[in-house]
C-alpha cells in the first residue's frame, strides 16, 4: 500500500466516517468446508475415523453457511463426496450443533439427488426458507480407510475421558446408545472397556453431555462381559429421542472428591448455598423438587458439621448449577448423618431443571461474627474503612449503589462513633472479598442498625468491588481532663493502647509492672461494667501500636478498687526508662448479643469446617494460639 502515492504520513486528519475499508475474495466459487472450533467439534476428536463440522459454502467470493431446512441424507452425501470423504454412514445434524456461523446464509431449502459433484449444483427452492444462524447445518463424514473397530468405545462431550455421551462402533461405524433402557451393569462394561473400574459406574439415561452421532443402538449387559460386543444389542427401529442419548460416568483413578461428599456453593457463607454431591470424582447437582424440605436440609447441615438449618424454597436462589443431576427424589427422616443414607432415586437416573436445584441455609457452629454485626476494614483507624456486615456467621460486602451520608451515619452510630460521611472514591479502602450480602440499602439516618434500613433480600444481588460501601466516622475522644484515660489503636472499643491526660496533654503508660489489676482499674474508669481482675487483660509491648508524646508512668501498682488510674501508686510522673515500644494496653470485657463466649474455640480460614487456624474467645474478642508446645 505504501507504494501507492499518498500525502505525507500523518500530515492530514479525517473523520471516522471516512475510514477506508475493503472486501476481499478469499475463496473459490462453489467450494465448501467444514468449520466450527467450538466444544462440539473437539468432542468428536477421539473418533479419528470421522470428520465433522458446520457446512460452509463459498458464493460471490465470501464464505457463508447452509440452513438445515430441507437438508437431509442426500444433501449430506453430496457434501461429504465433494470434500473427498466416504458417503457411507453420513450424518447430518440441524440447529447449529457445531456453533453458529458468521456472515450470510447462502443456501436453504436445497434438493439433491445425491449424485451431484458439487453442493451448489443441487436444486435451490424458488422460495428459500427464512433462516437464522441458529439453524446452521452440520455434517459428520466417514474418513476412507479409517474405519473403527467393532466394540471400540469412546465417551464424548464430558470434558474428561471418564465421562461423556457413549459412542460405540458396530459394523465399522460409530453409533450411540439409547438411554431409555441403560443400566449400571451396562455402564460397568463400558467403563471396563475404557480401562476404568467396573465398580461405581453410573449410567446416565439422558443427554447431559450432548447428542451422539450415527445409528442408535439398544444395549443390555449383565456386567460380567469382557467387552461391549458380548452384550445383547440391536439397532433401534423405534424412535429414540435425542434427549435420551446415553452417557456414562466412570470412577477416575485419582478422584477430586469422595463419593457421598457434599458441599454448599454460591452462598453468602460456607454454611449457605446450593447443595452439590460427589460421585466418581465428579461434583453434581441435587434435585430439590417437591420432596426437599427442612428435614433434608438438616441432614446436609449435620453432615457438614453445622447446626440444623432450613431449606430455601425460592427457585435457584444461589445461581444456576452446572453438571449432572446426581441425586433426585431425596427423602430423609431428618436424623441421618449422611445425605446418601436418605432414600433417593438411582444415582444419575433423573434430570431436573436448574430451578429445582436443592439448597440449604445452615447455622455455623463457631460463627466468626453475629448476624447484623458490622465493621470497618482497611482504613487508617477503626472508625474509617470499607463496610462489612455479618450474616450466617460470615463477613461479607455491602454494595454502595444508593450509599450516602445517611447510610454512613447509621454505620457510625451502630459502631459507637459520631456521625461521619460516606466515601465516594472508588476502592479507596482496597478490594473486598466474599459475597455481596447487602445491596440497595436505603436508610432514614436515625436507625440503630444497618439491617433496620430497607435493602434487597440478603445475598440476592452481586455488585462489583468498585461499588463496595465505605464510611468515615468520627471517633469520640474524651476531653483531656487531668486523670482521664482513653483507648487508642484497637479494632473494637473495648481494647487499645492506654493513654492518660496529665496537664492537658495525652501520654502513654509503660508496661513495666503492668498487670490485670491495673487493667481492671482502667476498664472500670472507662465505664465497662462488672469488672474483675480475672476478666480485664493487661496487654504489653505496644500491641496496639506505639503512641506519641510523653510516657507518664511505669511500675504502676493498683489494689484494683481505685476509681482512677491516677490514684494507683507509681514512682513518679514521667518515665525516664521506657520507650513507646513498651506502651501498655488493655482488653476490657463487654457483654451483648455480638459477643462470643469466653473459652469458645473456632477454626478459621480452612477450606472446610474441620480444619483451620485455631482461635479462642476471650472478652468478646477472638485471638490466636501460639504454636510453642503445640502437638
Amino acid at each position: 500500500l505504501l507504494s501507492c502515492t499518498h500525502a505525507q504520513v500523518g500530515s492530514r486528519e479525517c473523520t471516522y466516517q471516512q475510514d477506508a475499508s475493503a472486501t476481499c475474495i478469499d475463496c473459490t466459487e462453489g467450494d465448501i468446508r467444514l468449520n466450527g472450533t467450538d466444544s462440539r467439534a473437539r468432542d468428536l476428536e477421539p473418533l479419528n475415523s470421522v470428520v465433522a463440522g458446520r457446512v460452509e459454502v463459498c458464493l460471490h467470493g465470501q464464505w457463508g453457511t447452509v440452513c438445515s431446512s430441507g437438508f437431509g441424507v442426500a444433501e449430506g452425501n453430496v457434501t461429504c463426496r465433494q470434500l473427498g470423504y466416504s458417503t457411507r454412514g453420513v450424518i447430518y445434524q440441524p440447529n447449529a450443533p457445531f456453533g453458529q456461523g458468521l456472515g450470510p446464509i447462502h443456501l436453504s431449502s436445497l434438493t439433491c439427488h445425491g449424485t451431484e459433484e458439487l453442493l451448489v449444483n443441487c436444486t435451490k427452492s424458488a422460495q428459500p426458507a427464512s433462516c437464522t444462524h441458529k439453524q446452521d447445518v452440520g455434517v459428520v463424514c466417514q474418513v476412507p480407510d479409517h474405519s473403527c473397530r467393532n466394540g471400540e468405545v469412546h465417551l464424548i462431550g464430558g470434558g474428561t475421558k471418564n465421562k461423556g455421551t457413549v459412542q460405540v462402533c458396530f459394523n465399522q461405524q460409530y453409533g450411540t446408545i439409547c438411554g431409555e433402557r441403560l443400566s449400571n451393569s451396562t455402564a460397568s462394561v463400558i467403563c471396563a472397556s475404557l480401562g476404568y473400574s467396573r465398580a461405581g459406574a453410573i449410567a446416565i439415561p439422558h443427554t447431559i453431555y450432548g447428542i451422539g452421532i450415527g445409528p442408535v443402538h439398544n444395549m443390555s449387559c449383565n456386567g460380567t462381559e469382557r467387552n461391549i460386543t458380548q452384550c445383547l444389542h440391536s439397532t433401534t427401529t423405534s424412535s429414540c429421542p435425542q434427549s435420551s442419548h446415553a452417557a456414562v460416568l466412570c470412577k477416575p483413578t485419582n478422584p477430586a472428591c469422595r463419593d457421598g461428599q457434599i458441599r454448599l456453593v454460591n452462598g453468602t457463607s460456607r454454611a449457605v448455598g446450593r447443595v452439590e454431591v460427589c460421585f466418581n470424582g465428579e461434583w453434581g447437582r441435587v434435585c430439590g423438587g417437591g420432596s426437599w424440605d427442612n428435614r433434608e436440609a438438616n441432614v446436609v447441615c449435620r453432615q457438614l458439621g453445622f447446626m440444623p438449618g432450613n431449606a430455601t424454597t425460592q427457585p435457584a436462589p444461589y445461581g444456576k448449577g452446572s453438571g449432572i443431576s446426581l441425586l433426585d427424589q431425596v427423602v430423609c427422616r431428618g436424623n441421618e448423618t449422611l445425605l446418601l443414607s436418605c432414600t433417593h432415586a438411582q444415582v444419575g437416573s433423573r434430570e431436573c431443571t436448574y430451578q429445582q436445584d436443592a439448597s440449604a441455609t445452615c447455622i455455623a457452629t463457631n460463627p466468626a461474627c453475629s448476624d447484623g454485626q458490622i465493621r470497618l476494614v482497611n482504613g487508617t483507624s477503626r472508625a474509617v474503612g470499607r463496610v462489612e456486615v455479618c450474616f450466617n456467621g460470615e463477613w461479607g460486602r455491602v454494595c454502595g449503589e444508593n450509599w450516602g451520608n445517611r447510610e454512613a451515619n447509621v454505620v457510625c452510630r451502630q459502631l459507637g462513633f459520631m456521625p461521619g460521611n460516606s466515601t465516594m472514591q472508588l476502592v479507596r479502602f482496597g478490594r473486598g472479598s466474599g459475597t455481596s450480602i447487602l445491596s440497595q440499602t436505603v436508610c432514614h439516618g436515625n436507625e440503630t442498625s444497618l439491617l433496620n434500613c430497607t435493602h434487597a433480600q440478603v445475598g440476592s444481588r452481586e455488585c462489583t468491588y468498585q461499588q463496595d460501601a465505605s464510611a468515615t466516622c468520627i471517633e469520640y475522644s474524651p476531653p483531656c481532663v487531668n486523670g482521664s484515660v482513653r483507648l487508642q489503636g484497637g479494632r473494637v472499643q473495648n481494647e487499645g493502647r492506654v493513654e492518660m491526660c496529665i496537664g492537658g496533654q495525652w501520654g502513654t503508660i509503660c508496661d513495666q509492672g503492668w498487670n490485670s489489676t491495673a487493667a481492671k482499674v482502667v476498664c472500670r474508669q472507662l465505664g465497662f461494667p462488672n469488672i474483675t481482675a480475672a476478666l480485664a487483660i493487661a496487654i504489653p509491648h505496644a500491641s496496639y501500636g506505639v503512641g506519641t508524646g510523653r510516657i507518664w508512668f511505669d511500675q504502676v501498682r493498683c489494689h484494683g478498687d481505685e476509681p482512677s488510674l491516677l490514684q494507683c501508686t507509681h514512682p513518679s510522673t514521667l518515665s525516664l526508662t521506657c520507650s513507646h515500644s513498651n506502651d501498655a494496653g488493655v482488653l476490657c470485657p463487654v457483654t451483648g448479643q455480638h459477643c462470643c463466649v469466653n473459652g469458645d474455640v473456632r477454626l478459621a480460614n480452612g477450606t472446610s469446617s474441620n480444619e483451620g487456624r485455631v482461635e479462642v474467645c476471650y472478652n468478646c474478642v477472638w485471638g490466636t494460639v501460639c504454636d510453642s508446645g503445640w502437638n
